[in-house]
């Protein structure tokens, strides 16, 4: 008080009125002797709240997402993928991969390992080819929490009121088996009728700047991806081949085959590491051959029931030409030129169709 000029009396009173203050806001009493204790308290749950609020809870929908809480494998996809959405902040990201080679699997691992980053996450198999109009009237609403229902009548329009959304909050949305919105036996990346406004879906996400990102998995490259993929651009597409030996091991473990080392690893270098392929040959090995790997290698064909239905589907989707393409290349057995693969054609092609055709194939 000295010190102040203040009168004592009315310090006192300042100081019982602070007290007081500070046992409403803190919502118990506070003394000279529990004034540092209750401080300490309420700067934690300060700091909670502050962390609670940089880093939401995000809001999730897994659709039908496959369980994959048994997962081998493929660390070096994960990482390159989580540093091309987390960091380089990519925003549109595609999968590509022939049918059984795990393209849907690691999507899911990949949204389950980055989801705390995305304030929404929506994952969503595009097996029964929803048409798109249906499919934005989900995404908007789940992206809106609901609250956005006065929703345009054109399918533009919606695309519009998605990419609002996509600048508004950071969110995530997968779509899987994106294939089947495109034409099979025509060249690679060509829509079915119907469903070309899928395209446009691609080119908006991948053009327009916004904060979300969208992943897609694929058995073919869809051409609007083709044209903006970049090693150093927002868009970007990772191709996947099979397993590595560890990975094919634990496949084989988990399916209770057992073996020579030498016979699993030569069994996995068979199916170049494509789990599904792997899977339907144990099945096989175990109802057929007794487990017995050895024997099954020696019947000198890797291709059979549910795996060479795999392949059917894979080369279903090819078109004619590139069908006789394939054919002949499997013919030829090594590298070939392209005058030399002309020469084999019952049809010559010019170079300018032969080029389109190849670059097809590698979609």
């Amino acid at each position: 008080a000295q010190t102040s000029g203040y009168d004592p009396g009315y310090i006192k009173d300042t100081g019982y009125r602070l007290w007081q203050r500070l046992s409403a806001a803190s919502g118990e009493k506070v003394t000279k002797q529990n004034f540092k204790g209750i401080l300490r308290r309420a700067s934690a749950r300060t700091a909670v709240t502050f962390s609670t609020q940089l880093h939401p809870t995000p809001h999730l929908d897994w659709g039908d997402a496959i369980d994959v809480s048994i997962f081998y494998g493929r660390t070096q996809e994960l990482t390159t993928l989580q540093t091309w959405i987390v960091q380089d902040r990519c925003r549109l990201v595609t999968l590509l991969g022939m049918g059984g080679m795990g393209k849907t699997s690691l999507s899911v691992k990949l949204a389950e390992e980055i989801q705390s980053e995305f304030e929404c996450l929506i994952w969503r198999s595009l097996r029964d080819a929803p048409p798109l109009d249906e499919l934005l009237t989900t995404f908007i609403r789940l992206l809106s929490h609901q609250q956005d229902t006065d929703l345009p009548d054109s399918v533009g329009g919606k695309l519009s009121r998605l990419l609002k959304l996509l600048k508004r909050a950071r969110s995530l949305i997968v779509l899987d088996n994106f294939e089947t919105v495109l034409q099979g036996g025509k060249q690679a990346g060509t829509y079915r009728d119907g469903y070309e406004m899928y395209g446009e879906l691609l080119k908006r996400v991948g053009e327009i700047g916004h904060q979300s990102c969208l992943v897609l998995t694929s058995r073919e490259k869809p051409q609007e991806v083709g044209t903006m993929a970049g090693d150093r651009l927002p868009v970007r597409t990772l191709p996947l081949v099979g397993l590595d030996v560890m990975a094919g091991q634990h496949i084989l473990d988990a399916k209770g085959l057992q073996g020579a080392i030498d016979d699993r690893e030569q069994l996995i270098a068979h199916y170049r590491g494509n789990p599904l392929a792997l899977k339907m040959a144990v099945t096989s090995i175990q109802d057929l051959f007794g487990g017995d790997i050895a024997q099954f290698l020696t019947q000198g064909s890797v291709a059979f029931n549910g795996i060479g239905n795999l392949l059917q589907q894979q080369c279903g989707r090819l078109s004619t030409l590139e069908q006789d393409i394939m054919n002949w290349l499997a013919i030829n057995r090594e590298p070939v030129t392209l005058a030399d693969l002309q020469v084999d054609l019952v049809t010559a092609l010019p170079t300018a169709k032969m080029l389109a055709v190849m670059e097809s194939l590698r979609w």
